[in-house]
């Protein structure tokens, strides 16, 4: 009677081993999951002077999985300055989405009625997530949407282009 008790200690502990093997581990998908590898980069982010004069560049680590994290990390560091001398200009910005095909990309924002911007301002917000975007080689274009859908202005002062293309 002692073998087929056997058998059956053998056939468990083989089903429990091969249940933890599949278990285990991170998983990804082809759009760099949730649990994907995290690699990390050095970006510039931009911010503005005091007098919102100017941009000041700062280099920025940044964690992503995916070309889409990964823009949408550089962009989202641009809502908080590094030091007080400086003026974040997208923390009134809410990134909705960000989605890239090809080198064109699609940016998706919210803009808070306590984050406007007067026009110097808005121009330098422009000109930071310009500057924010264009510094990926693989990046060609990319289109600002509000809320979903292109708009005249970011904050109405400004004309959007779409999309803001590279400059050659």
């Amino acid at each position: 009677m002692s073998k087929p008790k056997t058998g059956w200690i053998v056939l468990a502990a083989l089903l429990f081993a091969f249940a933890l093997a599949g278990c285990g581990g991170p998983k990804q998908n082809g759009a760099g999951g949730a649990n994907a590898a995290k690699q990390e980069m050095t970006v510039k982010a931009f911010y503005a002077d005091d007098s919102l004069d100017k941009l000041n560049e700062r280099e920025i680590s940044i964690r992503f999985a995916s070309d889409d994290e990964k823009y949408r990390a550089a962009l989202a560091a641009l809502a908080t300055a590094p030091d007080a001398r400086l003026k974040p200009l997208a923390s009134g910005l809410d990134i909705r989405s960000v989605k890239s095909e090809n080198g064109n990309v699609v940016i998706d924002l919210s803009v808070k009625d306590e984050g406007r911007l007067g026009s110097p301002g808005e121009m330098l917000l422009i000109e930071a997530i310009r500057k924010t975007m264009f510094q990926f080689p693989e990046v060609k274009t990319f289109d600002l949407l509000v809320d979903g859908k292109p708009a005249e202005s970011l904050m109405g002062h400004v004309d959007l282009q779409h999309p803001f293309k590279k400059d050659s």
